[in-house]
């Protein structure tokens, strides 16, 4: 799956598009320059009381920037959003307030004039008056796929040079069959930005970026040394202070962490000693700073298929017991180091809980049990956490007999919650709490 940091952060981000907001609600087109910005006159009929929005869906994480909006006061109203300065041309969305998911889709570029024209709240019936390029866009997003691909590849060569070519070029290079021939997914690889190089900055701004990076990275077979390639290709040379550096990074970062059953490591270790390490540009913030290190220290003290060390834990009557003769019993065991007083534990374990017992009807005939060990030292907050969720019915309940937490160090166990997936020889296969892996690893 935002913080006042990121929201300070969507501002800066705003800022490199645009040096200011636009003007709302102009009941007329300003006679100023646009051939900088962009001005899109909204003549509306039968929406009143509705909020009108132009915003963008930026980055990997889809993130919605609203770059203006009006409230519709009248049955019949012209709307004017304004932009007098320099853009970086970007896929706008023009919706409702009140229903987001519903909207049309503007091709914006400096100097670029448009009109469109609402006669009501279902954007089928919206249309667009002014601005070949988004008419034939417009069509475009209505059309059928099979005579989309057809409009979508004239529409690339009608527009070179727009953020519309930019996105069509992207929605090709995403829907392409991956070759079979390993010789072949080479070359595309090797080509795969040869028209488009990493330094573009409408990159960024693509609302299909995140879907163009994974078919990127999965146009080769997943290992070590095909990563590495993606991100020093990427990357390397890049201004630290781009959007580019930062959406490329913090996604290469997320998707090795999806790809955590490849032991992607080495790639990972990579990718934060060479980019995010000196964070020179100060790019990344301090709660993402600690993650990427705290991810890179657990790499380096419990590798993926390294055996789990020997540490010693108590129940809840002091008794000893150590994580080697429960892992022995089960096929796989799942470790989770929490807090009571964590929100993201009392958020995740239900859904832990539920997952782990599905996991008992879904594969009978596999051994799995969860452990649960406290990561603080309230014990009393750590008994009521456990009634509260019924715990001890569903997981195995531990805490720590070493009053200094040295298996914290030992294992890098400081955040809350950190997790451990073993198998029954103790072979770590992942550090994390990812639904789709460990399903994968239990019906192999």
């Amino acid at each position: 799956m935002y913080s006042i940091k990121n929201s300070i952060k969507i501002g800066v981000l705003f800022f490199v598009i645009t040096s200011c907001f636009a003007q709302k609600k102009a009941t007329k087109p300003s006679t100023a320059n646009t051939n900088l910005g962009y001005e899109i006159t909204i003549n509306t009929q039968n929406i009143p009381n509705e909020t009108l929005q132009l915003s963008l869906q930026y980055g990997t994480a889809k993130k919605k920037l609203v770059t203006d909006s009006t409230l519709v006061k009248n049955s019949n109203q012209k709307v004017v959003f304004k932009q007098p300065k320099k853009i970086v041309g970007a896929i706008y969305r023009l919706g409702l307030k009140s229903n987001p998911n519903n909207y049309i889709e503007l091709a914006l570029d400096s100097g670029s004039t448009i009109q469109v024209v609402i006669l009501g709240a279902d954007t089928q019936t919206w249309s667009v008056s002014k601005n070949q390029l988004n008419i034939d866009f417009l069509a475009y997003q209505r059309v059928p796929k099979p005579e989309g691909l057809l409009l979508r590849n004239e529409l690339i060569k009608k527009y070179p040079k727009t953020a519309l070519h930019l996105y069509l070029w992207a929605e090709n290079k995403i829907d392409a069959p991956k070759p079979s021939d390993v010789k072949a997914q080479e070359l595309a690889h090797a080509a795969f930005f040869d028209e488009v190089a990493p330094t573009e900055k409408r990159l960024a701004f693509l609302p299909n970026i995140n879907k163009l990076l994974y078919k990127y990275v999965t146009s080769l077979p997943i290992s070590n040394e095909n990563y590495i390639k993606h991100i020093d290709k990427l990357a390397l040379g890049l201004d630290c202070k781009s959007q580019n550096y930062v959406i490329f990074i913090k996604y290469f970062a997320a998707n090795i962490s999806f790809f955590e059953r490849y032991n992607l490591e080495v790639a990972y270790n990579h990718l934060f000693e060479k980019y995010i390490k000196e964070n020179s540009c100060k790019v990344f913030t301090d709660s993402e700073m600690n993650k990427f290190s705290n991810e890179y220290e657990t790499n380096k003290k419990v590798p993926l298929n390294s055996l789990f060390p020997d540490v010693t834990f108590a129940r809840k009557d002091s008794t000893a017991v150590t994580i080697q003769e429960i892992y022995s019993k089960n096929d796989y065991t799942l470790l989770t180091f929490f807090s009571p007083t964590c929100q993201h534990c009392i958020d995740k374990m239900p859904e832990i809980s539920k997952f782990m017992t599905n996991v008992k009807d879904k594969f009978p005939n596999k051994k799995t049990t969860w452990i649960t060990i406290l990561n603080d030292t309230d014990e009393t907050k750590w008994m009521e956490f456990l009634e509260k969720n019924q715990l001890e019915r569903v997981a195995i309940n531990l805490k720590s007999m070493d009053p200094t937490k040295s298996y914290q160090n030992q294992l890098n166990a400081y955040s809350n919650p950190c997790y451990f997936l073993l198998d029954q020889q103790g072979k770590v296969v992942l550090k994390s709490f990812n639904n789709k892996a460990i399903l994968e690893l239990i019906n192999q």
